[in-house]
């Protein structure tokens, strides 16, 4: 598809964005099990369901729009995605992947807003406030998960770095 103006622009940007969402919705039920914190493991979950209304909501400006999403892969994701699959070719501890995937979840977040944003003003110059709208919502959430999540990785840190000078005093006692 060759893209020529910003209509079609805006095209290809909500059909990349229906690929991250469906991209995120594929990598969640498997950071599910791989969360240990109970609260980590509660806003994935969520966080799954909010993302199913994402797709919703992207389904429905493409109603509005009289569009239909173009086949594509949100490259930008794919890379969060295989950050997380090389994750594990490392064999971190369950500790230290719980760690990296809440950081993967604030970088997928991060990546998340600035797409909506971008969206949610190409709506606006368009004269589409009823997508801007659809867009604002998945926005909102994504600001929201990523207050969360980031919140949960400083406890979720500081917990890691308590039990690790546990350990470590562990070793130095037995040593002694």
């Amino acid at each position: 598809m060759s893209i020529s103006t910003t209509r079609e622009l805006f095209s290809h940007e909500l059909a990349d964005a229906m690929s991250a969402e469906q991209q995120v919705l594929k990598m969640l039920p498997e950071l599910q099990k791989e969360a240990l914190h109970p609260e980590l493991k509660q806003a994935l979950k969520d966080h799954e369901g909010e993302t199913k209304q994402h797709v919703k909501n992207l389904q429905a400006v493409f109603k509005q729009l009289g569009d239909s999403p173009e086949e594509t892969t949100c490259f930008g994701m794919k890379g969060l995605a295989d950050e997380h699959k090389a994750l594990h070719e490392e064999k971190p501890s369950p500790e230290m992947l719980e760690m990296a995937n809440v950081t993967g979840a604030i970088k997928t977040e991060h990546y998340e807003m600035v797409m909506y944003t971008d969206l949610v003003q190409m709506a606006k110059d368009l004269g589409e406030p009823e997508c801007a709208q659809l867009l604002q919502e998945n926005l909102d959430q994504e600001k929201a998960m990523a207050k969360r999540v980031d919140a949960l990785s400083k406890t979720i840190a500081k917990e890691a770095k308590s039990r690790e000078k546990e350990l470590v005093g562990a070793r130095n006692g037995r040593r002694a």
